[in-house]
């Protein structure tokens, strides 16, 4: 119960700081406000830090990629289990559950989104997980995760907040576009 009082804050605090976002830094314009830590530019070099840690697990390994690229203090949300708090825990965590296992993780960042500010943000996408199932057959997962990012003090894009959710197999997944139009979604059966 204790960790859930602790991780809940933190949601609170990300979330707060999130509403800053403008995704085009339109309303920040209009309102006059500097938007150089924010727009095009910031979005383009997070996602391009997220990019560049995805190509790290391929290189280094998936525990040593994390602790490359998590921020100390980070908390990772992952499928199925209790959140997992700091750096260091993270990366044994990781460690020793793929020490003697065979499989890969790869991601695709879909967008990324960046404060005002340009101090924190955001990365969402896709991820694969190859492994061997217990008979032996290739088994592939596939989900979304969404990554936090704040930048270290030394202007260095780190992920405070991991989180990962899984696509069961027997779902298919229906995306509903928002054209504004009540009657154009689909109504519960």
């Amino acid at each position: 119960m204790t960790d859930r009082i602790v991780v809940f804050p933190l949601y609170l605090i990300i979330l707060l700081g999130l509403a800053g976002c403008d995704g085009y830094g339109d309303a920040a314009k209009k309102a006059g406000i500097s938007v150089a830590g924010g727009g095009e530019q910031a979005r383009t070099s997070l996602l391009e830090r997220d990019l560049e840690f995805a190509n790290t697990v391929a290189q280094s390994g998936l525990a040593e990629a994390y602790r490359l690229y998590l921020a100390e203090d980070a908390v990772q949300l992952p499928d199925g289990d209790w959140p997992l708090q700091g750096r260091n825990t993270i990366y044994q965590q990781i460690r020793n559950a793929t020490q003697d296992s065979d499989f890969s993780l790869s991601w695709k960042p879909a967008a990324a989104e960046v404060s005002v500010s340009g101090d924190l943000g955001y990365t969402w996408g896709t991820y694969w997980l190859e492994t061997v199932d217990e008979t032996g057959e290739l088994l592939v997962l596939e989900g979304n995760y969404l990554n936090v990012w704040r930048k270290s003090a030394d202007d260095v894009w780190e992920v405070v907040v991991d989180i990962s959710n899984q696509i069961t197999t027997d779902y298919v997944a229906t995306a509903i576009i928002d054209t504004g139009d009540q009657d154009a979604a689909p109504s519960p059966e």
